[in-house]
């Protein structure tokens, strides 16, 4: 498990709710000059692009390496390598930033206009919110149509009738368990919970067994972002999310899924407020406890604990609500974005198309062992039976990764702080409700340019 990315994700999370406003202060200017990026549709774009045209050129890449995929720095060596054979014209410079400024340094390249040609980035409104500033190009600009089609996550950062992110990765979220523990407590390990209910039930068993039923860990917020995304998603899809945030009040389904995450707290380790997530997550990993909430890496975990001798096995978050989304798998969607600043945007497109190729997905897989976010990889090459579970589970189709759909400061005063406050503490469901409500209302007061951004942002999902 690789555990700097998680304590990366907590600082993007933090760093951009400092940022917002400072980037969104050209929203609408940069509404305004989509049209009028490119002059003409007749040039060719990504893979249809041809290099060779582009004389002597250089694309400048910043990205986070294996501090976000464990493993990928190697294939991104190949891809250069690869490419810069092809098109003996172009040279190909990867930065590795750190997590601490990666997104200061963003916001310093937008306001400054000069930066690199391509960025790597998180889903939604971490996409968005440089979409808004007016420093990216939507995908339809740097990329051909048949490199996008293939790659249906696309539309997790919809906004304007674009797309703003190029996904390189399904990042996926199951519940792990530790079939061992699972037998000890005379639960039948073959067939861990589907419903809400035999969900709950199993937990009882586990603790009645002698056996911690599930860990986490909420000291630095990220495990209660981390569980109430895998809940309220079941009811509240991305489009009710936004339209919250634009009307300043909380739809119904906010109480349902914390009332479900409150039937869940007698069955958490009591020290929930003492621990990192990384640090439960070591529980884990340890046997101590029989179940957690997945986080970005897993597949090492799993795959470390069953060559250590645990047999660890995975399962979709149990289904509680009636809705067309609550079976469906979740899933961020990071991946690269074609800078505003890009001395050749089709150029750099055409990098994107080249490691997006079937050859180069089939290497990011065998590599990291993450799951490439592109149909052409086909679902047989799969390698492990998680990973064979998981393209069963991915077939429906799947959703997104709720806390990208509402503003930063419902996840860090809202998510980190309700979670802390119920599962550590004497929090009621009625509170927690009121605490999302407050932060709520007080971003509304403060971030008059993001609302407008979110209010177009709704118009997509309208439509």
């Amino acid at each position: 498990m690789n555990l700097t990315h998680e304590g990366g994700h907590m600082k993007r999370t933090r760093v951009i709710a400092g940022t917002a406003t400072v980037l969104l202060c050209a929203a609408v200017a940069a509404v305004g000059a989509l049209g009028a990026v490119r002059s003409t549709g007749a040039d060719k774009l990504g893979s249809e692009y041809d290099a060779s045209s582009a004389g002597n050129a250089t694309l400048t890449i910043w990205w986070l390496g294996n501090q976000e995929i464990p493993g990928i720095e190697e294939w991104m060596k190949e891809n250069v390598a690869l490419y810069e054979k092809a098109h003996s014209n172009v040279k190909v410079q990867t930065v590795l930033e750190g997590t601490d400024t990666y997104i200061t340094q963003q916001k310093t390249a937008c306001k400054s206009g000069t930066g690199p040609d391509i960025w790597y980035n998180w889903g939604g409104n971490f996409s968005l919110a440089l979409a808004w500033a007016g420093c990216v190009v939507p995908n339809e600009e740097a990329l051909a149509s048949a490199d996008l089609k293939p790659v249906p996550a696309i539309a997790g950062t919809r906004w304007q009738g674009k797309t703003w992110v190029y996904p390189i990765e399904q990042r996926l979220y199951p519940i792990i368990y530790n079939k061992d523990l699972f037998g000890k407590a005379g639960v039948n390990a073959s067939k861990p919970p589907l419903t809400w209910s035999q969900f709950v039930a199993t937990a009882a068993k586990l603790k009645k067994g002698g056996v911690q039923p599930i860990v986490t860990g909420l000291k630095d917020g990220w495990g209660g972002e981390n569980l109430a995304v895998a809940i309220q998603r079941q009811v509240l899809t991305e489009g009710q999310l936004i339209n919250d945030v634009v009307n300043d009040k909380l739809s119904s389904g906010w109480q349902t899924w914390l009332t479900k995450a409150m039937q869940l707290k007698p069955y958490f380790n009591n020290d929930v407020n003492s621990l990192t997530y990384s640090q439960g997550l070591a529980r884990f990993q340890a046997g101590q406890a029989a179940m957690i909430f997945a986080s970005p890496g897993w597949q090492q975990t799993v795959i470390s604990m069953n060559k250590a001798g645990h047999h660890v096995g995975i399962f979709k978050v149990p289904i509680f609500a009636n809705t067309p989304q609550a079976s469906k798998m979740y899933e961020d969607t990071p991946g690269f974005q074609v800078t505003k600043f890009a001395k050749n945007k089709a150029l750099a497109g055409n990098f994107l198309a080249f490691i997006h190729s079937p050859a180069r997905m089939a290497a990011l897989y065998n590599e990291t062992g993450d799951i490439p976010s592109d149909l052409r990889w086909h679902t047989t090459h799969y390698k492990s039976p998680t990973d064979g579970q998981l393209m069963q589970w991915l077939k429906p189709g799947f959703t997104y990764y709720t806390a990208n759909y509402y503003p930063t400061d419902m996840d860090i005063n809202g998510n980190f702080v309700a979670f802390q406050g119920m599962y550590g503490g004497n929090t009621t469901v009625s509170q927690a409700l009121k605490t999302y409500q407050t932060v709520l209302g007080k971003w509304h007061q403060r971030q008059a340019v993001e609302l407008q951004s979110y209010k177009l942002w709704a118009k997509d999902y309208a439509r």
